[in-house]
């Protein structure tokens, strides 16, 4: 034990974070191995999106709607919301994988920190789908919550594939002339579905879970007939001028670390928030330093709607 609270002193990590980081790669598929992917496609498909525990249901009110084609989860605290603000929560997983058990983690510790109300679309996904669908699906969500509440009210929150999303869809918003969201917030974003930094080699030797060979084979089930630098479906080489605020959650053992970074060096409204040697999407996980970005990432959405 005293071995380990050295190493994880020498890592600037907190010990909780250590262990972790040392169990997690264990529970990552090897994607490496052939077809691996398309069989934890097949299994994705069959458990279909992870349901709110039974613990978690004891503090939320939710709610699993389906209008039409479309299928949305609605989650609020247990009394409703306290805040007049709506998150769009977009989740990650290669464009390939359904809503998970963790991504839980991440929608209590918003509505816990802000009292908003979260609404999570169910969208469509590949290999069976591709961005066309994904987005024309997550931007029919979005508009019908303006009807609602208003843009001035609304935030979109994204991991991962997630957060790619995110940043097609206001770029979409943007130019077709429609209302923007108050705010954005991007944990971990993936924004270059080809992976095309020369930096990423290097980021993928320390990432403990994303590989570059998975992340461009999910890339290319999602783009279908177009490139993978094409702005729709990687929306870092997309025009960024009139975007709303946005924070951009990174860890520096994150071979998305790279996209974080340039995406904070060619837009205008961008905070970025680096942490050093945090992995892919580390909020989603019990540790301080989980905590603390989802506690900045709530103070970044009151500023931005309730506290004007």
């Amino acid at each position: 034990m005293i071995g380990a609270n050295i190493a994880a002193m020498r890592s600037h990590l907190s010990m909780r974070a250590w262990v972790l980081f040392k169990i997690v790669p264990f529970l990552v598929p090897d994607f490496s191995v052939p077809g691996a992917l398309q069989r934890e496609i097949e299994k994705n498909r069959l458990r279909g999106p992870a349901l709110p525990s039974w613990y978690m249901r004891k503090r939320i009110r939710f709610s699993d709607e389906t209008r039409g084609t479309d299928r949305i989860f609605r989650v609020a605290p247990s009394g409703g919301p306290s805040s007049p603000v709506r998150i769009l929560f977009l989740h990650g997983g290669g464009y390939v994988f359904d809503l998970q058990d963790p991504h839980w983690s991440l929608i209590w510790g918003l509505i816990s920190r802000t009292g908003a109300e979260v609404i999570a679309p169910i969208y469509p996904l590949a290999p069976e789908h591709g961005w066309r669908e994904g987005l024309d699906m997550v931007r029919r969500v979005y508009l019908e919550l303006v009807r609602e509440r208003g843009a001035e009210n609304i935030v979109i929150i994204g991991d991962s594939a997630g957060g790619g999303l995110v940043l097609a869809l206001a770029q979409a918003l943007r130019d077709a002339k429609l209302p923007a969201p108050a705010a954005l917030v991007l944990f971990s974003p993936w924004l270059d579905l080809g992976v095309s930094a020369p930096d990423q080699p290097a980021l993928a030797r320390r990432d403990p879970v994303l590989t570059i060979e998975f992340l461009r084979a999910a890339g290319l089930m999602w783009a279908k007939d177009v490139a993978a630098n094409d702005p729709r479906v990687s929306p870092l080489f997309g025009e960024h001028a009139g975007l709303p605020p946005t924070i951009v959650f990174t860890g520096t053992w994150d071979i998305l670390n790279s996209d974080a970074k340039r995406l904070a060096a060619v837009a205008g409204d961008v905070t970025l928030r680096e942490y050093p040697n945090m992995m892919h999407v580390w909020p989603v996980l019990p540790i301080p330093e989980g905590r603390r970005a989802l506690d900045e990432a709530a103070a970044f959405i009151n500023r931005h709607t309730v506290v004007r």
